[in-house]
């Protein structure tokens, strides 16, 4: 399914109201959140009380006539979107779909990777990033160091002097190097090194 566009009052009602009026009404919203823009939903079926994921991409626009618009799709499609909150991800029952397990498993490997920088990524810390990222200077590199102005403020990434702007780049951190070069993986860097080890006994 496409986009849909049409005149949505801002702030008049919350992402959940609005999207539970589009449901059947054998559908509830149970557990619900927007991250960057995007709306997920644990949605259970009264009639069987099967709890599935629903996630809708949204999008505001100043046209006066079709201000705001949604494309919706469910978890057994694997949406390319991993931010569900925890409380939707907990609220889902158990499925055999190998589609919706995989977007699940990505969703927890998105807050498995947060949740261990939180705890282990301090200023001064050397990160490896899974991939390279070129700059306009003609730089590339993978390795960065991560800092932080104060207490509560933002952290971010340094290349020698230089500030760098990577978008969502602790969605790419694969470890953090410590002293002598040794590496700790982080989540996402367990799941690159697995798949790579399977590729290499597939090969």
């Amino acid at each position: 399914m496409g986009w849909t566009f049409y005149r949505r009052e801002k702030n008049a009602e919350t992402n959940a109201k609005h999207f539970a009026a589009k449901l059947d009404t054998r559908y509830e919203i149970i557990a619900h959140g927007t991250v960057e823009s995007v709306f997920y939903a644990a949605v259970r079926d009264r009639t069987t009380d099967k709890v599935t994921a629903y996630v809708a991409l949204t999008r505001w626009d100043r046209d006066p006539l079709y201000n705001f618009g949604y494309k919706d799709m469910d978890e057994t499609v694997h949406p390319f979107y991993y931010k569900a909150p925890k409380s939707v991800l907990n609220a889902l029952t158990p499925t055999t779909h190998a589609d919706a397990l995989a977007w699940r498993a990505k969703c927890r490997l998105h807050h498995a990777q947060r949740d261990f920088l939180r705890k282990n990524l301090k200023p001064g810390t050397r990160i490896r990033l899974t991939h390279s990222v070129s700059f306009t200077d003609g730089t590339r590199s993978d390795t960065f160091t991560y800092a932080r102005l104060g207490q509560g403020t933002p952290g971010f990434l340094v290349l020698g002097r230089s500030r760098c702007r990577i978008r969502n780049w602790r969605d790419s951190v694969a470890a953090l190097i410590e002293a002598e070069d040794r590496e700790t993986l982080t989540p996402l860097g367990e799941e690159q090194a697995a798949s790579r080890a399977q590729k290499t006994a597939e090969a």
